[in-house]
């Protein structure tokens, strides 16, 4: 997680991103060709069981990967944080006394 710290926070949130686009595609794919369609029967009940429970599965891994990069976000963003507090407090005052309160 070091990484993002040197820059490439920018890169893998483009990459995040262009993954979001991609399923949303894939989704939107999905939809048009029926699967999306929950009461739509193909006429055999053992399949559309198998069906259903398939894509039930795959929503739930997709809402998990979803909270897995909020988490990465989180942690990026807490890098990114505690750095900048970091410097920020070994930063000289070059004016030797503290701004007054406005």
């Amino acid at each position: 997680m070091a990484c993002w710290a040197y820059g490439n926070g920018d890169r893998w949130q483009r990459r995040v991103e262009r993954m979001q686009r991609r399923m949303e595609r894939m989704q939107a794919a999905a939809e048009r060709w029926g699967c999306g369609a929950r009461e739509r029967s193909s006429g055999n009940r053992a399949f559309d069981e198998y069906r259903a429970e398939a894509l039930r599965r795959l929503e739930e891994e997709q809402r998990e990967f979803m909270a897995f990069l909020d988490r990465l976000r989180l942690a990026r963003d807490k890098v990114e944080f505690d750095q900048f507090m970091a410097e920020h407090g070994r930063r000289p005052n070059d004016s030797g006394s503290q701004p007054p309160a406005g």
